[in-house]
């Protein structure tokens, strides 16, 4: 069964962020918890296609790589919305549907966030 890159993609940015330092391949393998296991090329390649998306930055260390997120999860997802804004022909309409399903503590956040940075 082959399982779609993003889900792999996302599986290995998640061990990233997870550790509080950089990884090389095989420690990224080691704790993948995914089913079926993938091979170590696979995790190579991944690691690869985050890097050359500017997703991952990477160091030598030997003949190896160590890798590390080049954003925070958070970053990440604000990137991530900030780009699926730009994708429509109507932002104003997609963000008024984005803060129409906010939960009132997000919305409360988000108020807060706007006072702060008008100031």
């Amino acid at each position: 069964m082959r399982r779609p890159m993003r889900s792999l993609e996302a599986a290995v940015q998640e061990v990233l962020w997870a550790s509080p330092e950089a990884l090389k391949p095989g420690e990224v393998l080691e704790r993948l918890e995914i089913k079926p296991p993938v091979s170590y090329s696979t995790v190579l390649t991944v690691l690869r296609r985050l890097w050359k998306k500017d997703l991952v930055t990477r160091e030598q260390d030997g003949k190896a790589y160590r890798y590390t997120p080049a954003m925070t999860r958070e970053e990440h997802i604000a990137a991530t919305m900030s780009d699926a804004f730009a994708a429509t022909a109507d932002p104003a309409v997609a963000l008024g549907h984005f803060v129409a399903n906010l939960s009132e503590e997000d919305t409360s956040n988000l108020k807060r966030l706007l006072r702060k940075k008008k100031s």
